[in-house]
């Protein structure tokens, strides 16, 4: 035989080989199913967690079907080994077991376990010894505790999630800093709500692109090096008041790759530096609550894809039509400042995508513009104690979208014409000289004040204004606003205002929990 036909016969020989061993079935090791069946059956499945993006995921799992075909199951495509468990939104209800039975899949490299019910579980220290593990997400699955120091072994993360409700979680003295100092490959550390208590760390990972550490009761001063860590993408310190913030005053090592920046109700004390214009990623800016006095810069118009920005209860002052430049806004939220100046922008044709205009408890003069078109998305409207005068604009009243409008307390007068917006549920016009309410019979009527035992029961003793469920003025239904209303009307609103206008599923679900509990 030539050497060409000995090498078509061997090429042939070794294409069969592969053809056929391709076709045999590569199933996973017995003693990696018989694991994942043991943990499916410790739990029932929490029918209450139906939500939209909810699925029981491991009720198909039985022992005659490959387990790397199961939901959420991925396994090596060459040793079968799984390497990766996704069982985030599972419905799983249930004790977690600090001996569980996952922890035998030590080949896992990434794990999901969010937003189930794990009852009051504690975090087993045996997680750290999948010590293959690059992702790991714990976030409001409702354990409880503390957070095992073993964490800190897994030096090949690059992902932590571990958010909870506020402080059902909590690290002991020193713990968190030991995190940081052993996870050195961390791209994305998220532990909101989780009780840290400690001096924040002078180093942080270098990979960092997601750092959320808000309501966490971190304290001490920022360290500078965390604005300039250049791969940085999203920053929450949100809601920890200790925390003191110094803006650098030179461009920003994370300027170009920059996008969320959420520093509301922090110790940032002085004003905007002009630094923050060289930040053109920027998509969303929330720094209420910090306060921040003086003008703005004007190198803040530079910031053109901002689209949530809130700026609300410090001292910043400036004509309030110097924010009609970013086109692209969907909430804006100036309350509780000193700006001045007329509505005059809003009649500018640039505003299709704002969903939230909040520029109450400011000195606004004039009257409301009537010449206003294109808001076919605003969803919530507060203009309150400010200093408008004049009729209130047929616009308003057409507002397809309109759910939630404050006009109260100026010095509006006219008649009140009627509303067409069937997602209207919410008004206050008191404290203006309203004089007719004829054609209303599709607005809501105003909200039953809160009796004092009820408001005791449902936790808003502390938050209520009653000026601001009254009912109302002249002849006029004056509508008490909603729960949300109330939130944006009191002292400290932060962990509110973190919200955007369709208010995120992970959001929705805390409050949900937090609901049943109490």
């Amino acid at each position: 035989m030539g050497i060409g036909k000995l090498a078509l016969f061997l090429l042939c020989a070794f294409l069969c080989q592969l053809v056929f061993s391709s076709s045999l079935p590569h199933l996973c090791p017995n003693d990696q199913a018989l694991a994942l069946l043991q943990f499916k059956n410790t739990f029932t499945i929490n029918l209450d967690a139906s939500y939209s993006g909810y699925y029981p995921k491991t009720v198909k799992w039985n022992k005659s079907t490959d387990c790397c075909s199961w939901d959420g199951v991925k396994c090596d495509e060459m040793t079968r080994q799984v390497i990766q468990l996704d069982l985030s939104r599972s419905q799983l209800r249930g004790e977690f077991h600090s001996n569980s039975s996952l922890f035998k899949l030590s080949n896992l490299k990434r794990l999901d376990l969010s937003e189930n019910d794990f009852s009051g579980s504690l975090i087993s220290p045996k997680f750290g010894e999948l010590s293959n593990l690059t992702h790991l997400d714990l976030s409001y699955s409702t354990f409880t505790g503390i957070i095992p120091a073993e964490i800190s072994r897994l030096s090949k993360l690059h992902v932590l999630s571990i958010e909870s409700d506020p402080y059902e979680l909590r690290f002991k003295p020193h713990n968190f800093e030991l995190l940081l100092k052993n996870l050195t490959r961390l791209r994305v550390l998220h532990l909101s709500s989780v009780n840290i208590s400690s001096i924040i760390p002078l180093k942080f990972s270098s990979y960092l692109t997601n750092l959320g550490l808000s309501d966490t009761q971190i304290y001490g001063i920022l360290p500078e090096g965390v604005f300039h860590l250049s791969n940085l993408e999203s920053l929450d310190l949100s809601d920890n008041p200790q925390l003191t913030v110094r803006f650098p005053t030179t461009k920003w090592n994370s300027s170009a790759s920059l996008m969320k920046l959420y520093l509301s109700g922090v110790n940032a004390t002085g004003t905007i530096p002009e630094s923050f214009g060289h930040l053109t990623s920027l998509h969303r800016l929330r720094i209420a609550s910090c306060n921040l006095s003086g003008s703005i810069p004007k190198s803040l118009w530079n910031l053109t894809n901002i689209e949530v920005l809130d700026l609300g209860y410090n001292h910043l002052e400036g004509p309030i039509s110097d924010f009609f430049r970013f086109g692209k806004i969907r909430s804006l939220s100036l309350r509780n400042n000193n700006f001045n100046g007329q509505l005059e922008f809003l009649s500018f044709n640039r505003w299709t995508q704002l969903g939230l205009l909040d520029c109450s408890v400011n000195s606004v003069t004039g009257p409301i513009p009537s010449n206003v078109s294109g808001m076919q998305n605003l969803y919530s409207l507060f203009l309150s104690s400010n200093l408008l005068n004049g009729t209130i604009p047929s616009w308003i009243f057409s507002l397809p979208s309109i759910g939630i409008l404050d006009l109260s307390d100026n010095h509006l007068s006219g008649n009140i014409q009627e509303f067409y917006s069937e997602s209207l549920y919410r008004v206050s016009l008191k404290q203006n000289q309203l004089q007719d309410c004829g054609g209303n019979e599709g607005v809501p009527q105003a909200t039953t004040p809160f009796g004092k035992d009820q408001e005791e029961e449902e936790g808003y003793s502390t938050m209520i204004s009653w000026q601001a469920v009254l009912m109302g003025y002249g002849c006029g239904f004056v509508i008490g606003l909603s729960i949300i209303y109330i939130m944006l009307s009191t002292q400290y609103p932060t962990w509110f205002s973190r919200m955007d206008i369709k208010l995120e599923h992970k959001i929705l679900m805390r409050m949900k929990r937090h609901k049943k509990r109490h």
